[in-house]
């Protein structure tokens, strides 16, 4: 009964993960925008090359906290196209490194000394494709991915997140998010707003026209934008990049599954661990008559109990080894030596004559 049940709810989980697989995904992978701002995911279609083309010198993202007795500045500069260009003005070492698409830069100054400069504090590159042979776990790309989900308070209404990965720091890989919220009372063209930083994310929100989904497959406008060319690749992959090759990061195994078929996995791991357990506890007659002979013929599999063949060829070889004893020997063992001999002799059990509690030694 229990193995009729256990195999119904394998066909169960089969179904939903055939079902998990037909349904459309909610992430996709773009590689870089620059020909792929007009996307589909699922059934929602999106067209960001309005917003790649309102500013071709990128957007800065600039706000101050107050730190006494300092102001802090954070100073964000962001191009979704290419790499961003050097600051003739400013030292090297205080710019990001060749490669970079987004530089946070945080820099302080002191209110009471307004004849002093700025210092800069850290300049963290955010993303982008940068050239560093000295880090052996950075791998430059900036593979730009796509994901339309709804955010945990307010599951009524999805988030287009577009994230730009490939920065690093000295505590570890870099990436931003930018959510694009669909508001179509906005004044075209808009700009990123920050958000908020945590574990290596950049977080920023784009409040847009641009991002509302569409339902209907809409033609993709090809002025101003060169013509798609026929390859076999899948168009889910991410194009090669003319200035320098991006490579891929390898992501989390479990990074790209949905809820429903980390689900399934559970479930399918649970329904496996308990049918072998059953199967261990309570096995059919047949294969415990199985297990038995196998134990009883290979001693050495269940050293903790010895078949009856073993103990019966066992006495046999004592009852021939009476023969091999010279003149003077004997075969005694200590229990049965005399108290002289001996001396004081161990029971193999306590004494039910001396009192309540076990006493080992007693004569």
């Amino acid at each position: 009964m229990f193995l009729l049940a256990a195999l119904a709810l394998l066909v169960l989980l089969v179904q939903l993960a055939w079902a998990a697989d037909t349904t459309p995904s909610t992430t996709r992978r773009l590689g870089k925008l620059v020909g792929n701002c007009a996307f589909s995911i699922g059934n929602h279609n999106f067209d960001l090359c309005p917003v790649l083309d309102g500013n071709e010198g990128g957007w800065k993202v600039e706000f101050e906290r107050r730190t006494p007795p300092t102001v802090t500045k954070t100073s964000y500069r962001i191009d979704l196209k290419a790499p961003l260009k050097k600051d003739e003005a400013l030292p090297g070492h205080e710019q990001c490194p060749d490669g970079t698409w987004i530089c946070q830069t945080i820099s302080n100054r002191r209110p009471r000394h307004e004849d002093e400069e700025a210092r800069v504090l850290q300049v963290v590159p955010v993303a982008g494709a940068m050239h560093l042979p000295n880090i052996t776990r950075y791998r430059p790309g900036v593979n730009i991915t796509a994901q339309y989900v709804a955010p945990r308070n307010d599951p009524n209404n999805r988030v287009l997140h577009v994230r730009l990965h490939g920065g690093y720091y000295v505590y570890g890989a870099q990436h931003a998010d930018f959510q694009f919220v669909c508001d179509r009372g906005v004044d075209e063209p808009t700009a990123p707003t920050y958000s908020w930083t945590w574990n290596g994310t950049h977080t920023f929100q784009w409040r847009t026209r641009h991002a509302c989904a569409s339902m209907t497959a809409k033609p993709v406008p090809t002025k101003d934008r060169p013509p798609p060319q026929d390859s076999d690749e899948d168009e889910t992959s991410p194009p090669p990049d003319e200035d320098e090759p991006e490579e891929l990061v390898d992501g989390h195994p479990f990074s790209g599954r949905t809820a429903r078929s980390m689900m399934i996995l559970l479930l399918s791991s649970c329904t496996a661990v308990v049918t072998l357990a059953y199967l261990v506890w309570h096995p059919p007659p047949r294969v415990r008559q199985y297990v038995t002979r196998f134990v009883k013929a290979h001693p050495r599999v269940g050293r903790w109990r010895v078949g009856e063949s073993v103990l019966l060829r066992w006495a046999h070889e004592d009852f021939e080894m009476g023969d091999d004893f010279g003149e003077g020997e004997e075969d005694t063992m200590v229990n049965f030596a005399s108290e002289e001999e001996a001396g004081e002799g161990i029971p193999l059990k306590p004494s039910p004559r001396k009192g309540r509690w076990p006493n080992y030694g007693t004569a």
